[in-house]
């Protein structure tokens, strides 16, 4: 399994968007595919955030995670985000997530980030309370979706 960032592999911007957009896009009203694969081009430059990384088998994107900016407006000091974390379902179930977040994040640290925010549907946070996310609040997403908003701050040590 190889991580890399899409911006390596912008052939793939499609498929990805096609997962985003199966999995979240379409419960947000008036979203559309087009609109997602437009939304993932702010990935595509290189060697700075945001960051879209993907692990790769095979030649072929099996999960994807966000590191990005303002996933949520109403709180604008809430700079840094984690986003977008999907698995294919032939890869779920493997670890496969922590540790493609576990790789973002350490580029995150490369990049300055120190607080990192991420929703989640998971009330309880799931995954992320085990990788080191702590519950802040609850919110609404977009598609009327209540989330769990939760933070985790990158240590230079991690």
């Amino acid at each position: 399994m190889q991580f890399i960032a899409l911006s390596e592999a912008p052939r793939l911007l499609p498929q990805v968007a096609r997962w985003y957009f199966d999995t979240w896009g379409r419960h947000v009203p008036g979203m559309t595919l087009d609109d997602e694969q437009v939304r993932l081009e702010v990935f595509l430059q290189q060697d700075e955030l945001p960051l879209l990384l993907l692990a790769v088998h095979d030649h072929e994107p099996v999960a994807a995670a966000q590191l990005k900016f303002h996933e949520r407006t109403e709180r604008p000091e809430r700079l840094h985000w984690l986003g977008g974390v999907y698995v294919d379902q032939s890869q779920r179930g493997q670890g496969l997530a922590a540790r493609l977040i576990e790789d973002l994040m350490a580029r995150g640290r490369a990049f300055g980030v120190r607080d990192v925010y991420l929703q989640t549907e998971r009330n309880d946070g799931g995954l992320y309370r085990r990788l080191g996310w702590k519950p802040l609040e609850m919110q609404m997403h977009a598609s009327g979706v209540p989330v769990r908003i939760m933070q985790r701050t990158l240590s230079a040590a991690e």
